[in-house]
């Protein structure tokens, strides 16, 4: 039932989506140190901090500046299993990368569920 791709594939996946965010948002993003981490699967540390299976990223930061003691490093965490699991498909996989990233970006920049939920900001 899971479409599984190899590490790279996914790793070109989520460049494409990042790619389909405005260069001037990504401009911020890149002048940020935002990083964009790949794991496989959530893991102890994830889990005791609540994510399960049902989440396929997060981001971890706050929306303070870079220099703050408490939102350094930012960065988005996709779980590339957790996402693979979602998606019968290649197709279903990348619009779940896609999905996912622009989700996460959302957060970075200060949206809420409810606040994301109310726009188009999806693939």
């Amino acid at each position: 039932m899971a479409y599984h791709v190899s590490a790279d594939e996914f790793e070109r996946i989520a460049a494409e989506a990042l790619e389909s965010i405005p260069p001037a948002l990504r401009a911020q993003m890149d002048a940020d140190n935002l990083l964009i981490t790949i794991q496989q699967d959530a893991t102890e540390d994830d889990r005791g901090g609540g994510i399960d299976q049902r989440v396929l990223g997060y981001f971890q930061g706050s929306s303070e500046s870079t220099f703050s003691a408490t939102g350094y490093p930012k960065r988005i965490v996709l779980l590339q299993h957790h996402i693979e699991r979602w998606s019968r498909t290649r197709e279903e996989l990348v619009d779940q990368v896609h999905d996912t990233v622009l989700h996460e970006v959302a957060h970075y920049f200060g949206m809420n569920h409810n606040d994301i939920e109310q726009t188009r900001l999806h693939h």
